[in-house]
């Protein structure tokens, strides 16, 4: 995988997870599936139009990019919300405790899920 790959997964998961997740879904997806469900759909429909840029410009085959696009979000859509699932009500109890390392240990650990399924994805679907 080139770096330029590597390095637009990171920023696009930056944008999806952290900029388009309001206050509200950050806050009420541990205790709620549809706050939990509204972030998860958000975060794959960006990833749904920007697989779907990528390999129409690379591929200038739209009907393959559209497939590719819908089968990379739904997959992503699936694993980011199971991943979500857990660790959002993990780092609500430590949040609750104060347990701060703990917390941010745990929040780490959710990024890094994230980055693994995307680049395990892009790795065995696009290329």
């Amino acid at each position: 995988m080139e770096i330029s790959i590597f390095i637009a997964i990171l920023l696009l998961h930056w944008v999806a997870d952290f900029l388009l997740q309001t206050d509200q879904q950050a806050v009420n997806k541990s205790k709620s599936m549809y706050h939990l469900l509204d972030h998860t759909l958000t975060y794959s429909l960006l990833w749904f139009w920007a697989v779907l840029i990528f390999t129409t410009i690379l591929e200038h085959r739209t009907q393959d990019a559209i497939t590719l696009a819908v089968k990379f979000s739904a997959i992503t859509f699936v694993a980011h919300t199971i991943t979500d699932y857990f660790t959002s009500r993990l780092n609500a109890k430590l949040w609750a405790k104060k347990d701060m390392h703990y917390f941010f240990v745990s929040v780490g650990f959710d990024q890094v899920l994230h980055y693994v399924q995307l680049i395990l994805t892009v790795k065995y679907l696009l290329f």
